[in-house]
């Protein structure tokens, strides 16, 4: 070869450089040598310490904003400590065979044997590690067998939401032990507690190994994720979810990281911004907490104009916080408290969940009287005994009247809620025997002209895409147009009407029930003159365009129907409810605030409640009577941009209880307006 020819060479420097060249080949051999044949055990050795995590990301989810953009739910970052139990199977083993040392042992001792290594394992990695970080913790040892066998796709969690102190100890004297890792997840936050649970929902932990989409690799191992239950977290779960990614983490046999990919990033859920004014809310929340810690109600307050619900309040209530933190034992019998129920949406009535409205139908009733013609004269005077009764045509019907005895014109029965004056134009206002099947007939009709019996929020199609309804919402019961008979009672049976339901139904008692929406619904539409609005909660929803920046889909007003009132019935309806706050002998006079005119309209019903005790001889269950109280308004009468709805159960009535609470949040919404105000004056001056 041309190397060793040159060795021959006479030439010193040729010599040399060929030596050089020679030997710088022998010593990469040797390396080579060293490197494939030599070395190869260390290498395999190295490999099996090293292990791929596979991870599952959940993605952050979507924020739900306040109409100010304010946050009602967003994200806040979570250290959490887990271990890989995975990656322990080596000391599983090896301290299993400790633990034997050489006994013979038949199969149902090995397998308890070998659950006995495991659990000593991990409880003591775990109290090195809670010792470490200053938060000694001991590992339950029923919780590890569960996760053991049934979540073992999950990392186990031993330490979660660290300190920022804890986290620096853990970066600072973990590095050391096998199968521990530090994991920052977004976790959802309520940072106003309690405020509008019913309408916001909460999460659940959502420890579902399979994931809900195909993908194109399998998970070791997934974070803790949480699926939303009730309410808007619940309603637009996908929305809010988004859709979860997935990494691969190479650590050694000292825990390190080596590498880390990206398989496929997260997805966050896209935000939702409600029609809810924070401020107003929350001062709702507080005037029904006036009435008592555990005051059963609810409180809406509507714009009348476009549907926006400005508040949305039901209680009791319950921090959605305390479904990611845990509940203590105390915590838990409330939320178990069959008579606060807690978890109904008394708002909107979820779980079918509806009250009879008590004289606050008087507005429906009013109405259609005078829309019908039945009151022809307003100011003409009808006397109230102190109750009504009329032996000759209805002689198996009588009623009490809350109302002092006298002469009453619309306007002053109105006010003074007087039943005398209204059953009157129900069932004789000619004298006549039949007349009360016209009054069947025009209340019936108008009831369901403003859909009783119906839910109020419809899904809406926007872009070709179904945005479902926001709340889960009851229907109540109203009897249809034309139905002879009235609704089964307890024992299905069937009745036909008489003048006496005709009495009751005049003034919002019977059989017929309501939710808070769909009064505020009515009220909304006696304020602006005749239109039934649909509530809007949701008022847009993020979205991502195709340049990747975001955009929102607006949620658009939508005008269910047009009653089409006369003027001048809107016109009287207004100076009636006005007069039942602004005048003293009015019965919502408890809801007059200073340099605001609201017209409003009380209501206390009877209501049958299952006490859950049956008869002793004839089995049949007992029952209750409780009053649900109301109070229904909208300010300013001349310009209204409120409806409100209060609805208080088992209160004394409508204008003792629900209209000082209703002054109370119309007050809260003067100073919000007037500091509103004062800092558009300085932007104006500067």
């Amino acid at each position: 070869m041309f190397i060793f020819d040159q060795l021959r060479s006479k030439d010193i420097p040729i010599k040399v450089i060929v030596l050089f060249i020679l030997c710088c080949f022998l010593v990469l051999a040797a390396k080579l040598w060293e490197l494939q044949v030599s070395a190869v055990v260390s290498f395999q050795n190295r490999q099996e310490n090293q292990s791929v995590r596979a991870i599952r990301l959940p993605a952050t989810r979507g924020k739900i904003l306040d109409r100010n953009k304010k946050p009602l739910a967003v994200n806040r970052l979570r250290f959490d400590i887990h271990i890989y139990i995975d990656e322990l199977r080596p000391l599983f083993r090896e301290h299993y065979f400790n633990l034997k040392k050489g006994r013979k042992m038949n199969r149902p001792e090995q397998l308890r044997l070998g659950k006995e290594a495991r659990y000593q394992v991990v409880s003591n990695l775990t109290m090195q590690v809670s010792m470490r970080i200053g938060e000694p913790r001991v590992l339950d040892v029923n919780r590890f067998h569960e996760h053991y066998e049934r979540r073992l796709y999950i990392p186990l969690p031993v330490i979660q939401d660290l300190s920022p102190n804890q986290v620096a100890k853990f970066v600072e004297l973990i590095h050391d032990l096998p199968g521990v890792g530090l994991s920052v997840n977004p976790v959802r936050t309520y940072p106003n507690g309690e405020m509008a649970f019913h309408a916001l929902g909460y999460l659940r932990r959502d420890d579902n190994h399979e994931d809900d989409r195909e993908v194109p690799f399998s998970y070791r191992y997934r974070m803790p994720d949480y699926v939303g239950i009730d309410g808007l977290e619940g309603i637009y779960d996908r929305v809010l979810r988004g859709e979860a990614g997935a990494k691969a983490i190479r650590v050694n046999n000292i825990s390190y990281r080596t590498s880390e990919d990206i398989w496929e990033w997260p997805e966050s859920g896209r935000d939702i911004e409600l029609s809810i004014n924070r401020e107003i809310q929350l001062a709702a929340e507080e005037a029904l907490k006036s009435n008592g810690p555990e005051t059963r109600g609810s409180i809406i307050v509507m714009d009348p104009n476009n549907g926006d619900l400005l508040a949305l309040v039901s209680t009791p209530s319950f921090d959605s916080n305390k479904f990611i933190s845990g509940f203590s034992r105390e915590e838990i019998s409330q939320l178990n408290d069959s008579q606060l129920n807690r978890w109904i949406n008394r708002a909107s009535g979820s779980g079918n969940v509806a009250y009879p409205p008590g004289s606050i139908f008087k507005i429906i009733s009013s109405i259609a009287y005078l829309e019908e013609g039945v009151i022809n004269n307003p100011n003409k005077e009808i006397y109230n005994k102190g109750f009504f009764r009329n032996e000759q045509l209805y002689p198996n019907y009588s009623l009490d009247d809350t109302a002092p005895p006298g002469d009453y014109d619309f306007v002053r029965a109105f006010k003074l809620s007087c039943n005398s004056y209204f059953i009157h134009f129900a069932l004789t206002p000619d004298g006549r025997t039949d007349q009360w099947r016209q009054g069947k007939r025009i209340l019936i009709d108008w009831g369901n002209r403003f859909r009783l019996g119906r839910k109020t929020i419809q899904p809406l199609l926007i872009s070709g895409d179904e945005i479902p309804s926001p709340l889960r919402e009851g229907n109540g019961y109203f009897p249809a147009v034309g139905n002879e008979f009235k609704k089964e009672d307890q024992y299905g049976k069937k009745s036909r009407w008489a003048a006496g339901d005709v009495a009751n139904l005049c003034i919002g008692q019977g059989e017929i029930t309501v939710t808070p929406l769909q009064m505020a619904v009515m009220t909304a539409a006696i304020a602006n003159g005749g239109k039934l609005i649909q509530p809007r909660l949701v008022l847009s929803i993020s979205s991502l365009n195709e340049d990747s920046q975001s955009s929102s889909r607006k949620i658009p007003r939508k005008v269910i129907k047009n009653l089409d009132l006369k003027g001048e019935t809107v016109s009287l309806l207004h100076q009636a409810m006005l007069a039942d706050v602004d005048d003293r002998d009015g019965s919502g006079s408890g809801a007059r605030v200073s340099g605001l005119s609201i017209g409003g309209k009380t209501g206390t019903a009877e209501k049958k409640v299952p006490t859950g005790k049956f008869h002793p001889k004839t089995g049949v269950r007992l029952f209750r009577m409780d009053h649900i109280t109301w109070f229904v308004s909208f300010a300013p009468v001349e310009s209204p941009r409120y409806a409100m709805v209060v609805m208080v159960e088992s209160g004394s009535s409508g204008g003792k209880v629900c209209a000082p609470i209703a002054g109370r949040v119309y007050r809260a919404i003067q100073k919000i307006e007037n500091s509103k105000n004062k800092g558009r004056a300085k932007l104006v001056n500067r």
